[in-house]
């Protein structure tokens, strides 16, 4: 079952969990993201501990968070 984030409570996810504004969903798919209140978006890396939250004014800015973030994890 997907969580459940303030962009889903916002009517911003389809049925499918991603929300329209994410197109790298394929390109991520152990990333949650989510559009915070603040207009900032965030992502967290699913099964991870202590958890993995990154954020971006942005999709692209997000998108290259997590990409610095999984260059860092596999260093």
């Amino acid at each position: 079952m997907a969580e459940s984030g303030p962009s889903d409570l916002a009517g911003d996810a389809p049925a499918s969990g991603v929300p329209s504004w994410w197109p790298y969903a394929a390109e991520w798919p152990g990333w949650h993201v989510w559009r915070g209140i603040s207009g900032l978006v965030y992502a967290r890396r699913l099964n991870t501990s202590p958890p993995i939250v990154v954020r971006g004014e942005d999709a692209v800015d997000l998108r290259d968070a997590i990409r610095r973030e999984e260059f860092l994890r596999s260093c």
